[in-house]
């Protein structure tokens, strides 16, 4: 019988000590999901997953270490990953560490506990070389970015943009084999997606050189996302007004128009109309215009018109002053006139046809007689 319990206890153990072990075995072959590009520097890091299949519930952990000590960490839920189709998270290190030499990113992916793939990159700080070109005042914002190259040696550099909101890249692109010779280049680009008013997002340009050996330069700069347009064209008479305006905003500009009119006696100026016409929703590259027709006619004299465009949050954002002249004179309404001189006339024009009337009569009543 005591053979019997330590034979089962012996048992148990085997199985306790093994059950772990077994449920955190897995091969990176039981999903076919993979790291295909890392980039990173001591400011910023981004790096590509690529899948052939569905899968969703993965983690994936960055590392960054430096001479075995551990500079800092991050961590990301990957919900899904669709067949045939990629993910790419971009964020940035905190990190006070800015020595010279090598630096080491580490990144798992794994699911349900068990790692399914793992890739090491590398990189060094403090560049012994002077690269060839700089990359230099990446300036971004609601309708897109802009980012200046200037070279040091004539060079073909392919360039990676992206939008990220938090750690997810929603909008990328790229430009390949672009010439950088003697004159800095401006690279600009928009957005070609949607944008959520007030929203923070950050814009990250990656610049590729292949000589005189594979290297990266990268830039992430932050900014707010905000509805914003500009009047571009007006016109306005006695009558009415409107303004074209034009949007250079991915955020959607859900704002109005207000006009207002006021007469000008030298200095002084009085405000006669203030009307405010709702917008069509406007995006970056659209253009609307808004018109307005006053309730009465502006009579003759000189009239200042106020044009504001009022954005989402009841902000100004663009105003335009134009000066109307009129010389519109109401017609004095002379109605009934000529019918009360006829009334008053008709009277005398009935007592000379009764006398007529009484001449024939009697003419044709002596003629009879005879």
């Amino acid at each position: 019988m005591k053979s019997a319990f330590l034979s089962l206890a012996a048992m148990l153990m085997v199985l306790f000590l093994v059950m772990p072990s077994s449920a955190l075995d897995c091969s990176s072959s039981d999903y076919d999901v993979t790291i295909t590009d890392v980039y990173s520097d001591l400011e910023t890091c981004d790096i590509t997953l690529q899948s052939s299949e569905t899968v969703s519930g993965m983690e994936l952990d960055m590392v960054l270490e430096h001479s075995g000590n551990v500079l800092d960490s991050r961590s990301f839920t990957i919900d899904s990953i669709t067949s045939d189709s990629d993910v790419t998270k971009a964020f940035k290190w905190d990190t006070d560490d800015k020595s010279d030499g090598k630096y080491t990113v580490t990144s798992t992916l794994s699911k349900d506990g068990c790692t399914i793939y793992e890739d090491t990159y590398s990189f060094v700080n403090g560049r012994q070389t002077i690269p060839r070109i700089t990359v230099d005042d990446l300036v971004p914002n609601s309708q897109g970015f802009s980012v200046m190259i200037t070279p040091i040696d004539a060079v073909l550099v392919d360039i990676e943009y992206m939008l990220m909101d938090g750690s997810d890249v929603i909008y990328s692109g790229s430009e390949k084999k672009v010439s950088v010779s003697t004159v800095p280049l401006e690279i600009t680009e928009d957005w070609n997606v949607l944008l959520e008013n007030n929203k923070d997002y950050s814009a990250r340009v990656k610049v590729k050189l292949y000589s005189p050996s594979v290297s990266y330069l990268a830039l992430t700069e932050d900014f707010t996302a905000q509805d914003d347009v500009f009047i571009s064209d007006t016109y306005e008479d006695d009558i009415g007004a409107s303004a074209t305006i034009d949007g250079i905003s991915q955020v959607p500009f859900k704002g109005s128009v207000r006009f207002s009119v006021s007469e000008m006696n030298g200095n002084d100026k009085t405000e006669l109309i203030s009307v405010v016409e709702k917008s069509p929703v406007i995006l970056n590259g659209d253009d609307e215009t808004v018109e307005t027709i006053w309730d009465e006619r502006l009579t003759t004299g000189e009239y200042e018109l106020l044009i504001e465009v009022i954005g989402n949050d009841g902000n100004i954002l663009d105003v335009e002053e134009k000066i109307i002249e009129s010389d519109y004179e109401p017609v004095v309404n002379q109605t009934n006139t000529s019918s009360d001189q006829s009334t008053q006339q008709s009277p005398g024009f009935t007592f000379v046809f009764a006398i007529m009337f009484t001449a024939i009569a009697a003419i044709i009543g002596r003629q009879k007689e005879h």
